[in-house]
């Protein structure tokens, strides 16, 4: 079996791990009370593959959430937020006039915060779906590939926030995006970062069914040569308050595991009884570690979790 990267087609991929779906599945029942048997029932287990061309980092089977499994996450309360960063930024490139396209739209909270008379939303959620109709909102529940079809250069903006790292055919999806848009229009991505701190621990919903796909920054420039597209600007969220709160533990973590030499960034998952005492005493130990070393010039001061980037499709 030849692993192909999803964006490039190159079969020049190095293996960097290997999960079992009985692991990710017991961790996802621990971690959230979450029962995702239903999506990984059909393999035994999952590589993690980097693209020596395109700087993706990607998982192999590509096993992408149900509608259930996102039905299931928006019970919580941190799932769907209505503040973000980056919501806030791309409204800066989007005029009153502009016609636009939000792929994923969620409840609709990003339409709230602009002001063009002229949205249309996609969402596979009907749950999401009938609550962002409530505000009025045109919401459609289908793809973007099957939207391209009839929308074939309509919009002046397409954007996304948080989707583009769950899809299991992000070339298709790309294409899709940019047949949508106008000459001269803009496509802006908000995904989580792969150069953040984030992927330097075991985050259970950067794993399948939840992500599949890992971006770096030069991913996202790489993206834009292949498909002909300027890249306008790429700006770094910077640390929330939620996210300091996780670069403090990551910070205790690395810290208790210099100190006994235990091995990081090995396994995507680790469910060993010695990580896991690692992983409390590092979550007390974070509570110590005064905020202020964040708010300065430190050198270990991070990007935020997510990256949004502004692309303008060619006249």
């Amino acid at each position: 079996m030849t692993v192909l990267c999803p964006i490039s087609g190159s079969s020049k991929v190095t293996l960097l791990d290997k999960i079992t779906t009985k692991s990710l599945i017991k961790t996802y029942q621990d971690s959230l009370g979450l029962d995702v048997f239903p999506e990984l029932k059909e393999f035994v287990e999952i590589g993690f593959y980097h693209c020596q061309e395109s700087d993706i980092r990607f998982f192999y089977p590509m096993v992408t959430g149900s509608e259930s499994f996102y039905e299931k996450l928006q019970k919580f309360d941190w799932y769907y937020q209505d503040e973000k960063e980056e919501y806030d930024y791309a409204k800066n490139y989007i005029k009153p006039s502009d016609k636009v396209l939000e792929i994923g739209c969620g409840k609709g909270a990003f339409p709230q915060k602009i002001k063009s008379l002229n949205y249309t939303g996609l969402e596979f959620s009907k749950q999401a779906v009938q609550f962002a109709s409530e505000l009025r909102l045109n919401i459609l529940n289908e793809s973007i590939e099957d939207h391209a079809i009839i929308n074939s250069e309509t919009y002046d903006v397409v954007c996304s926030f948080q989707v583009l790292e769950h899809v299991a055919r992000p070339n298709s999806f790309i294409k899709s995006c940019i047949k949508c848009l106008k000459p001269g229009g803009l496509l802006i991505y908000s995904i989580p970062s792969a150069d953040s701190f984030v992927t330097f621990f075991n985050d259970l919903l950067n794993l399948p069914p939840h992500h599949v796909t890992w971006y770096s920054d030069e991913s996202l420039e790489y993206i834009g040569k292949l498909f002909e597209l300027k890249v306008i600007n790429i700006h770094h969220d910077p640390l929330t308050n939620v996210s300091r709160r996780r670069y403090k533990y990551y910070l205790m973590l690395r810290y208790l595991q210099k100190l006994i030499h235990y091995p990081s960034n090995t396994n995507l998952i680790d469910r060993s009884i010695r990580y896991k005492i690692i992983t409390k005493i590092a979550s007390v130990g974070a509570r110590l570690v005064p905020s202020l070393i964040l708010d300065s010039d430190h050198e270990l001061k991070p990007y935020g979790q997510s990256v949004t980037i502004v692309y303008e499709k060619p006249m």
